[in-house]
């Protein structure tokens, strides 16, 4: 199946140019080129637009930041039968797409999962751990968006996509595609941009993303989590 193209990345852009140019020139470098679609919105329109234009790729523009919409209207005008969704700051390797491939060529039951996250780069002392956490996040855990979570286009249809939530998408269409059948979580672990974690530190960082998770479990709105998410940043 996979060897007929059919693969859709799905790119949220929101001012990350800086990693956007690295991130396509990757993407289509894999074989075979799979279909990419950004979903915009930067304040600089101009140079995102270029710059998908000169690597020929699809472009969804909207007027204001929102994970979910971005992530919903990529998929829109998506034509793989497989979607992942793909931060611009991640890594991503021709070994990451063969696994990718692999799991949907030879499991027919296979409908979405996600790739393990690489803690030791961040954590070096987690790896020791790194087998729980796998296990961890294979059976319990949420897929986080930066492990380029994908799903069969079905799926993700049936399971009425991201809804527009403008943060938290990833923990709720986690939860609801873990509910929907088996997950899988394929190697090799993803990495993505340290950025924040570096320029706020490693532990407050991680506690802040604990703490918000924690409030959307506990029903506050996604709206206000967004604007407390985005004035820190």
């Amino acid at each position: 199946m996979a060897d007929e193209c059919n693969v859709s990345f799905i790119i949220p852009c929101c001012d990350d140019f800086s990693f956007l140019r690295k991130c396509l020139s990757t993407l289509m470098a894999l074989e075979p080129v799979p279909q990419i679609v950004v979903s915009d919105a930067s304040k600089d329109r101009v140079s995102v637009r270029s710059l998908c234009d000169e690597f020929g790729v699809d472009l969804v523009e909207l007027h204001k930041p929102s994970r979910g919409k971005q992530l919903d209207a990529g998929s829109e005008i998506a034509k793989g039968e497989i979607l992942v969704f793909h931060h611009a700051d991640t890594e991503f390797s021709q070994e990451h797409y063969h696994s990718l491939n692999t799991l949907f060529q030879n499991d027919s039951s296979a409908l979405g999962g996600a790739f393990v996250k690489d803690i030791v780069g961040l954590y070096p002392h987690m790896k020791y751990f790194v087998w729980a956490h796998k296990l961890f996040t294979m059976h319990i855990g949420t897929m986080y968006g930066d492990q380029s979570i994908f799903v069969l286009r079905s799926v993700f249809q049936n399971l009425g996509g991201f809804r527009g939530m403008p943060l938290m998408e990833d923990v709720s269409f986690s939860s609801r595609l873990r509910e929907y059948g088996t997950v899988h979580l394929i190697g090799p672990p993803i990495r993505s941009s340290y950025r924040k974690f570096i320029k706020e530190g490693r532990i407050k960082r991680k506690m802040k993303n604990v703490w918000l998770v924690f409030l959307y479990r506990i029903g506050l709105n996604p709206d206000r989590l967004a604007k407390m998410y985005y004035f820190d940043d």
